[in-house]
């Protein structure tokens, strides 16, 4: 979940941009992710040693990554650290001491603001953790005073040299995963059977006067017997049977009676904090009894069990209740917090035994337990995916609870400060489930939507909350258009998340001000260093665009490793078996859309299963390719780049196993990431150069059939970069690694492609932001002229039924045979004349019908050749 800083557990971080409004929550804990630092004292020299804190990824770690290279008298801090506004009192770290590269006696003191006494908020001992890296362990500590509000934390760390160790001994102090403020602890229980109670049993009113003044605080207990449970008796045995023994055996009957004592008194106290008690929503006692009993707590009745019997009686201190119920009976009650006060509080208990020749009496109360409050739901995470078409969008967020959620849409004109109008649609999650980091995640199709509209959405729902209200805007569902390519963000590659997260919204705020129409963001993988940091998926899913313009991604290796991928990101026309995960925890599938006239697949090659992933191809083709103009393949691996991966032996297999089916199936683009160095490959056919006459950085190129233009690109937050290693390689047109960060403006219209790629970092004067990495203009060589034909499609209401109508004109000179499918039937016309039209009008049978889209194949002659064109043509939603 966004951001550094939980504002509950476990969870990692708060989205400041989508956070559900939550109930007011008492003393939530404040993690602080260690690896999250915002200064160091690197370069300092302690006792002849240079400190050099640094981060890396460990998948044990909560974030993904951790602290290391500590030594005596490192430092790091945390600047504007929000700790609520309700008083903390422990701290809790996870950490790594390895005994074997550790020095002894290691600690961290922690302080606020300032490094002195007066601001030390406690000292942490760090136990060994054992003889590895891999191997954590938490301690928690009591602050030495409360804290809350804003803060920079410093956490200073100490060692002692190891005594034998050679001087190469690093002396470690140890790995920090976490730091995490939270509230004073909570017992497991205020009371156990081993408390002690006082208690009467002389078959008297302890009262006097039938009130319940003895279940008060006040009352004078003095005189009874104080002994520790469980407390019973058998006919003056303390063994009940059944497993049922009283460790303090009870008066059966009164002096000079033959009939039992009708009802026994027992008191208790326990005590609560303020903090405690700002923390708690109840308590839960577990209590066993034989025959019935009230449950007092400060004089107010909590609970009764068996107990109606009491309602009815002259004097409710002294009477018989209950059944006869054989062994003892086992229940639960709730204490609600509101009953309860800060410092002492009075338990008090009447059993009851339910008639005069009862045989037994039972009492033991086992815990009473506190609950905290349920958390507040929030949301975090949210992001907007492109969904099957430029009709649908998909939503994919994150919940701290499980709770029924969905998503709520409307014109965003219909949105007044927020409020969303009567006729909003509240779409249900399509999917949902577990986390790998204990949250929820869910998904959401927003489906039907119009072209040229600007809407509102958020998540959520009514009863729990909803998140921000965010906007997106849909175009014209045909025609030109453009989108943004961008290069393996990787945020936390770096090892600085914060500098990443820096390049990586800049790269985007460049991108989208320049381009500010472009109807995708298009990422080319590794959208994350660790696949399972949920401290980085936050950074990479930080800017607002991923909220306004859908996001299309791409599995890379450093995603893969975790469900996490599949979990935040909704992806339509998702195949599980095609690319499919190597094993349970790990992410998988190959995906597809269809968007204006280009045809987009998108496959895991993180999976080298090439059977799957060509059978995914050709069917998806064959399917569809008829209904785009353009077909563009994206894989995260890329197989023309020319820097560290070049010569990988993964990579050469996927160059020699794909370039021939790419060919066979008629892409004319790749996009790829992976190598972290700008590389526009020549036209390449089969897997070889297509035009030995074609120019390095030619600019308009024009493939004939098969010929494909493969895009490697950089990286667009400035993570990392690799340098060139094959400066010559044959496939290479252009190589650019200057290490600022570029993006890709890609411009579709009916005849071409341009790619054009531009700096969205400056480097220096001579090339500043925005200035052209390359472009290059992709045409299709020697196309055919497609047949000159208009469709125009509208729905119209009969009879309370709903009709899609469609209308076929001819504008060329000569005839044609047209194709009309819809969703509700297909009609054929043959030889529609010059200027002429065809139409048809087909019958949903449905009284309203969902927007969609109406194909039409049109056969025709061009001078001498035989022509066929394909045109699709949205309807809106009616009904």
């Amino acid at each position: 979940m966004a951001g550094a800083l939980a504002a509950s557990v476990p969870a990692t971080a708060a989205d400041e941009s989508s956070t559900a409004p939550s109930a007011e929550a008492a003393a939530a804990s404040v993690r602080i992710e260690a690896e999250t630092y915002t200064g160091n004292n690197n370069g300092d020299v302690i006792d002849g040693r240079v400190m050099n804190t640094g981060i890396e990824p460990d998948g044990g770690a909560s974030g993904g990554s951790r602290v290391k290279n500590t030594y005596d008298g490192a430092e790091i801090w945390f600047d504007d650290v929000d700790l609520g506004a309700t008083p903390l009192s422990t701290l809790t770290t996870r950490y790594v001491v390895n005994e074997s590269r550790s020095g002894v006696n290691p600690s961290v003191d922690v302080y606020l603001d300032e490094k002195t006494d007066e601001n030390k908020a406690a000292t942490i001992e760090l136990e060994t953790t054992g003889s590895d890296w891999a191997s954590y362990g938490t301690t928690t500590a009591d602050l030495l005073t409360e804290v809350s509000g804003e803060h920079t934390v410093i956490v200073v760390m100490h060692v002692d040299p190891k005594p034998g160790e050679s001087a190469s001994y690093p002396n470690y102090v140890g790995n920090l995963d976490y730091l995490e403020f939270g509230p004073e602890t909570l017992p497991e229980t205020f009371l156990t059977t081993a408390d002690a109670w006082k208690y009467s049993d002389d078959g008297t009113d302890p009262s006097g006067d039938g009130s319940l003044s003895w279940t008060t605080a006040g009352f004078d207990d003095s005189a009874w017997t104080e002994a520790v449970g469980p407390f019973g008796s058998k006919r003056g045995s303390a063994d009940l049977g059944g497993g049922f023994v009283a460790n303090t055996l009870l008066r059966y009957t009164p002096a000079g009676s033959q009939n039992t004592v009708p009802t026994y008194h027992l008191r208790n106290e326990f005590e609560i904090s303020d903090g405690q008690l700002a923390q708690l929503e109840s308590l839960q006692g577990e209590i066993t009894y034989d025959d019935a009993a009230r449950v007092y707590v400060n004089g107010e009745k909590v609970a009764g069990f068996v107990d109606d019997r009491v309602d009815e009686a002259a004097n409710q201190n002294l009477t018989y209740a209950g059944a006869s119920n054989g062994d003892p009976l086992t229940s639960t009650f709730t204490i609600p917090a509101d009953v309860l006060d800060p410092g002492a509080n009075t338990i008090a208990v009447a059993l009851y035994q339910d008639r005069e020749t009862s045989s037994d009496i039972y009492f033991d109360l086992t815990s009473l337990a506190p609950t905290g409050p349920a958390p507040a739901p929030e949301i975090a995470d949210l992001a907007l995916h492109v969904g099957a078409t430029q009709a649908e969008r998909n939503l994919t967020w994150y919940s701290n609870v499980d709770v029924p959620q969905g998503a709520q849409l409307a014109e965003a004109a219909d949105v007044v400060d927020g409020v969303f109008p009567a006729s909003a649609r509240t779409v249900p999650a399509t999917k949902s489930g577990e986390t790998t980091s204990g949250e929820f995640f869910r998904d959401v199709t927003l489906d039907g939507l119009e072209e040229n509209t600007q809407y509102a959405y958020r998540v959520g729902s009514e009863e729990t909350g909803w998140s921000d209200v965010h906007t997106f805007r849909t175009q014209d569902f045909s025609g030109d258009f453009s989108f943004l390519f961008f290069g393996d963000p990787q945020v936390g590659a770096s090892g600085n998340l914060a500098r990443d997260e820096a390049g990586w919204i800049d790269t985007l705020d460049v991108a989208t001000r320049t381009y500010p129409d472009a109807e995708l963001l298009f990422s080319a993988g590794d959208q994350v260093n660790t696949a399972p940091s949920e401290a980085e998926y936050d950074t990479f899913l930080k800017p607002e665009q991923v909220r306004s313009v859908p996001l299309v991604v791409t599995n890379g290796n450093h995603d893969v490793g975790s469900k996490a991928y599949e979990q935040h990101f909704n992806v339509p026309n998702e195949d599980l078996e095609s690319g499919a995960a190597s094993n349970g925890s790990s992410s998988g599938g190959d995906y597809w859309f269809l968007y204006k006239d280009v045809l987009f697949l998108n496959i895991n090659s993180n999976s080298r299963d090439f059977d799957s992933h060509n059978a995914f191809m050709e069917k998806v083709v064959a399917e569809q390719g008829h209904r785009a103009k353009w077909k563009v393949l994206a894989f995260h691996h890329s197989i023309y780049s020319v820097a560290a991966h070049t010569n990988d032996g993964d990579i050469i297999d996927r160059r020699d196993s794909m370039p021939a089916k790419i060919s066979e199936l008629g892409f004319d683009m790749v996009l790829m990431g992976h190598d972290h160095n700008y590389t526009r490959s020549y036209l390449i056919k089969d897997g070889e150069l297509a035009d030995s006459t074609e120019v390095a950085g030619q600019e308009h190129v024009e493939a004939e059939d098969g010929e494909v233009l493969y895009i490697t690109a950089n990286s667009a937050s400035g993570s990392k970069y690799y340098d060139t290693r094959a400066p010559e390689a044959w496939f290479a047109s252009v190589i650019n690694q200057e290490k600022v960060r570029n993006y890709s403006a890609i411009e579709v219209t009916d005849e071409t492609l341009t790619v054009r790629t531009l700096r969205s970092q400056a480097n220096g004067i001579a090339l500043p932001v925005n200035s052209v990495v390359d472009e290059v203009v992709l045409a299709k060589a020697d196309a055919t002229t497609d047949l000159d034909v208009s469709v125009d499609v509208a729905t119209r209401t009969l009879a309370g039924t709903q009709y899609v109508s469609t209308v076929v004109t001819n504008n060329e000179d000569a005839p044609v045979d047209a194709v009309v499918e819809t969703a509700y039937g297909s009609k054929s016309f043959a030889a529609v004349q010059p200027g002429k039209s065809a139409s048809v009008s087909m019958n949903s049978r449905e009284a309203a019908i969902p927007a969609g889209d109406v194909t039409v194949t049109v056969t025709g002659r061009i001078g001498s050749e035989t022509v066929t064109t394909s045109a699709t043509a949205s309807y809106p939603a009616a009904g």
